[in-house]
């Protein structure tokens, strides 16, 4: 609350223009009009200001895996780990090895990258399907999965497939170590020569490799890494590969990952493959999974590429075979890598590399946002229902949410951490968020911080007398940050002493485990209480109110919501009085428009959010960087 506040304390905003002559700041003032240029904004209605879009992105794992127990988990990112990307999403697949989830993304992302123990891959998000800003994408790990025996050169069904190499499958942290394989690197040369892919092997850790590559498969020294080389040495063509035998048993999913790339000629005919083939105790095959790289050709780097196969009944072995066509060129083979059964300790389908709680069979995923190591910011203006100043400093604070979650992809427990960062208003400002779900089903909540006596608690310390379950964080601001003098608030003023962020760890269980539907979504529905006024909420525009809520304020002043259309807290033009910001948020000084700070903001709310959606951003052209708060 700046000191031009008109509704209700009229008095007391006389008082403090009155009291605090030196609170002004020593900024340019530019002669145009800011705060009548905000109000002249052209924003169209039903924008809500939301700087993220919701994707809905399915994984669909290979058919050859059985997930009727097991509960492989999917993580989705920003982008691999290795690029700095934040996981935003974790969960099991169900039993049809089928994984859907509603993610939250900032509005500037065209892609995220999904990560499993079987392949990795970026996937591109569709068009907006609607006004809700609803996206779609997917990823079928399946693609250039097969189940018949290796084609040799002159009769074969398969086609040249879209299949996803592992990007970055190597620093997953759940893959498995221990390679089944023996000599994966290709560091020793004991090869042993055999007739075919289905000549009798034997266990003894070796590579074989078949008759037709005689003279044309090698071990070979790249640049001091050794690998495996298939070199066509005159015309024609050659069908064969080099192949390992492993124990297993049936129930054991097996995964084979190889390293892949092709050099010096290219033909339609080069194709290669990864084949997994079960045998029995008398050596036989009993079934065939393999996957096809696609377009051979064109890999001329290192690739991984991957294939898992849960084991029939009555395996006793199983065949690894690296099988290929090479018509031009030179195909290499490297960092083969076989793991087989995995340990679930707690026994809730979770293997114990995948699970981050493995002796917890209650609990399985820590799923964060925006993510594991991110923050967002929400930033309010507290003089509803009168018009605001627009600078969105009178509570600025950052947030990050950890679900925890089981196998099942239900909630079990919920933690927050809130970073109360500025607050430019000399109300007493409260900070709560509601969820969707019903109090009842909240068994207990720590951090918070109520001292001011107008906040009524249930036993479980959420809020009384709430129809769905609200949290208050704080009943006052001001207990986190206390104000140094000079200024106003609290690290909004240039030249004012400056006050530490307050992070407040929020903790809350559940009776049940619940699912994210009957919760919500971070940041649910996060709102501000003015001035230790219990019924006057300030939420993000078009969030309805709580059950609390003094509903007779709609409609006064300038506020403009109709709660028959599902407008809520805008003005006649379409104005907020809250943001969150999809990222950690540098907000404008005390008293400046934020469209004098952040030069793209008006362009991005009259398009309703479609052009400069990274308008927040601290790049280039985005902001003058005189009018945002600096200490």
């Amino acid at each position: 609350m700046k000191n031009r506040f008109l509704f209700p304390l009229v008095l007391t905003g006389l008082v403090c223009i009155i009291s605090l002559p030196g609170c002004k700041k020593q900024l340019p003032s530019p002669p145009e009009n800011w705060e009548e240029k905000m109000d002249n904004l052209k924003i169209p209605d039903g924008f809500n200001y939301t700087s993220t879009k919701e994707a809905t992105i399915e994984v669909i794992m290979p058919f050859t895996v059985d997930y009727t127990d097991l509960r492989s988990r999917v993580n989705i990112l920003t982008a691999p780990e290795a690029q700095g990307g934040e996981l935003i999403n974790s969960g099991s697949v169900n039993s049809a090895g089928r994984y859907v989830a509603t993610v939250t993304i900032p509005g500037y992302l065209e892609q995220v990258f999904v990560q499993t123990a079987i392949g990795s891959a970026w996937v591109s998000l569709g068009g907006i399907k609607s006004t809700a800003r609803i996206l779609e994408g997917g990823v079928n790990f399946g693609d250039g999965y097969d189940t018949i025996p290796p084609p040799d050169t002159t009769e074969s069904t398969k086609t040249i497939s879209s299949g996803y190499p592992v990007i970055g499958h190597s620093s997953a942290k759940w893959v498995q170590t221990d390679n089944l394989i023996t000599n994966g690197t290709f560091d020793l040369d004991d090869f042993v020569g055999f007739s075919d892919w289905s000549s009798p092997m034997s266990l003894n850790q070796k590579w074989y490799y078949t008759s037709s590559f005689q003279n044309v498969f090698s071990r070979y020294d790249d640049n001091g890494n050794y690998c495996a080389r298939v070199k066509l040495l005159s015309g024609g063509g050659r069908s064969g590969g080099i192949a390992q035998l492993i124990e297993a048993s049936p129930g054991d999913e097996i995964t084979l990952t190889a390293a892949f790339k092709h050099l010096n000629g290219s033909n339609g005919n080069n194709k290669a493959w990864l084949y997994i083939i079960p045998r029995n105790a008398a050596g036989s095959s009993i079934d065939y999974f393999d996957y096809e790289i696609p377009n051979v050709n064109n890999i001329s780097d290192w690739n991984d590429f991957i294939i898992s196969a849960t084991m029939p009944a009555g395996t006793v072995t199983v065949q690894i075979l690296l099988w290929q066509w090479i018509f031009a060129g030179e195909h290499y083979w490297d960092n083969v890598v076989v793991t087989g059964p995995v340990t679930d300790t707690d026994g809730d389908g979770v293997n114990d590399e995948e699970d981050e709680y493995p002796n917890d069979a209650t609990r399985a995923y820590n799923v964060f946002y925006p993510g594991a190591g991110a923050f967002s910011t929400l930033a309010f203006e507290d003089n509803w229902p009168s018009k605001a100043d627009y600078d969105f400093n009178d509570l600025v604070l950052d947030y990050q949410f950890r679900q925890v979650t089981n196998a099942a992809n239900a909630l079990v427990d919920l933690y927050a951490k809130i970073v109360i960062r500025a607050i430019g208003a000399s109300f007493e400002n409260g900070f709560g968020f509601e969820m969707d779900l019903e109090p009842a089903l909240i068994n207990n909540v720590t951090g918070i911080s109520i001292t001011e006596g107008y906040i009524s608690l249930l036993a479980n310390n959420a809020e009384a007398g709430q129809t769905k379950g609200t949290i208050i964080v704080t009943d006052n601001a001001f207990t986190q940050l206390v104000p140094p003098g000079g200024g106003t608030g609290v690290n909004t003023t240039p030249g004012a002493p400056y006050v530490t962020p307050d992070t407040m760890e929020i903790a809350i269980s559940f009776t049940q485990p619940v699912t994210i539907a009957q919760a919500g979504s971070p940041p649910y529905n996060p709102f501000l209480i003015v001035n230790k006024e219990r019924g006057r909420e300030v939420h993000l525009p078009d969030n309805p109110p709580t059950s609390l809520a003094n509903q007779q304020l709609f409609g006064t002043f300038d506020d403009d919501s109709n709660p028959a259309t599902g407008k809520y807290y805008k003005t006649a033009s379409n104005l907020p009085w809250a943001l969150n910001i999809a990222g950690e948020f540098d907000y404008p000084a005390e008293e400046i428009v934020i469209i004098q700070a952040y030069l793209f903001f008006a362009n991005w709310a009259e398009s309703a959010g479609v052009t400069h959606t990274n308008w927040y951003l601290d790049i280039a052209g985005n902001r003058d960087s005189q009018y945002i708060y600096s200490h």
